[in-house]
């Protein structure tokens, strides 16, 4: 269905900006009358057009928004069925954080003509489905942001198990490896703008690939938000507390991405698991190793061009799960992890006619971690 968009004037005010707690709040209601508008999408915009946060006004017109990275921005409010209009540019910086706003909106329904009703926005949920997708999330966004070591110069006690590439016997060969190590982060993953822009998969090389983890930086990423659809799901066990926050790449996302359920519990606020796995595996792997492979097989067998067929691969047997879990009254951390990704192994055979012919088939490898200790750069002592 057409999304109109309202708007309101506001003349650049400046608002708060770096702290990971500071919000845009503010409540919508009509010009003239004073009635709340509900049912709003309330997107922060930057220059560009990006949005950089989202959200959806509840009964009462109230609105709650993370506050980005200093910037001018503007406030775009989206509603079925109604004029379209934007504000002013606002300033945000470090300054004080404002009171609520009080936003008059000038309300002026349009007509949608019949051919219109058919279209519909690019996330496959209703207005009240995103609502309580948006509250879930925001309830533990404090959190997923506080993941992070690199900020507090922390270090973790680290234990893997992973695959390791070795030479043997005229070809590379996986084993596996388990180290334990002092890191910063307990996943080495890229950076959320990475991620946004690039997708969860990168070629290392010629032929090594490395895949990403959505971890509690990229969740609580603008860039997230961005590229992705929430919505929510009931835990399968029936448990009345615990409720899963699903996303999924927003449609027309081509980079090898993520979707799968954030498991909260619902009193105390707090995430528990996440399950995931990951999207559009067939063409990147076809893109970047199927060269590889062939040049591999023509090396082994020289004179005999390599016809590569369709690439087996299942999806959903590839992602990962993580554990979140408190380990001091200000700190969370992903306890443990296990994720299995894509690598492409062969089956061949050889025809008078037709040359080497070579099937490509996307098997498992395994990773696994678990953090055995907090070590705080103020004193050093584990927790």
């Amino acid at each position: 269905m057409l999304a109109a968009t309202l708007a309101f004037a506001l003349i650049a005010p400046v608002v708060a900006a770096q702290d990971p707690g500071a919000r845009m709040t503010g409540v919508l209601v009509s010009e003239g009358d004073g009635t709340p508008v509900d049912g709003a999408v309330v997107a922060l915009v930057d220059g560009e057009g990006v949005v950089a946060w989202e959200t959806l006004s509840n009964a009462s017109g109230a609105f709650s928004l993370p506050l980005p990275p200093v910037g001018t921005y503007r406030v775009r409010v989206s509603r079925i069925g109604y004029d379209s209009w934007t504000s002013g540019p606002i300033r945000i910086d470090s300054a004080q954080a404002p009171g609520p706003l009080r936003l008059e909106i000038p309300v002026r329904p349009i007509p949608l003509p019949e051919l219109m009703v058919t279209e519909q926005n690019d996330c496959p949920t209703t207005p009240e489905q995103r609502r309580r997708a948006f509250e879930l999330y925001e309830s533990v966004l404090p959190i997923l942001a506080s993941m992070s070591t690199a900020a507090t110069g922390d270090s973790l006690l680290v234990r893997m198990e992973r695959p390791v590439r070795i030479w043997k016997r005229g070809r590379f060969r996986y084993t596996q490896d388990t180290v334990t190590v002092m890191v910063t982060e307990a996943l080495s993953n890229a950076s959320p703008g990475h991620l946004e822009a690039y997708g969860y998969g990168d070629i290392v090389g010629d032929s090594m690939t490395t895949f990403y983890a959505p971890d509690g930086a990229a969740l609580a990423s603008p860039g997230f938000l961005a590229t992705h659809c929430l919505s929510t799901t009931e835990a399968e066990t029936g448990a009345d507390v615990t409720t899963g926050l699903a996303f999924e790449p927003r449609p027309g996302r081509e980079v090898v991405d993520v979707t799968g359920v954030l498991w909260i519990d619902t009193v105390a606020n707090e995430p528990r698991e996440l399950a995931f796995h990951y999207t559009s595996l067939r063409p990147f792997l076809r893109r970047h190793l199927v060269e590889p492979l062939r040049d591999d097989h023509e090396r082994r067998l020289p004179g005999r061009r390599a016809s590569i067929g369709t690439i087996r691969i299942q999806e959903s047997r590839f992602g990962g799960q993580l554990r979140f879990e408190r380990v001091a009254s200000d700190r969370w951390l992903i306890r443990e992890w296990r994720m299995l990704t894509p690598r492409l192994a062969s089956r061949s055979f050889s025809h008078p006619r037709t040359g080497t012919n070579v099937l490509p088939i996307a098997v498992p490898l395994e990773s696994r971690g678990e953090v055995l200790a907090l070590f705080r750069r103020s004193d050093r002592s584990p927790r």
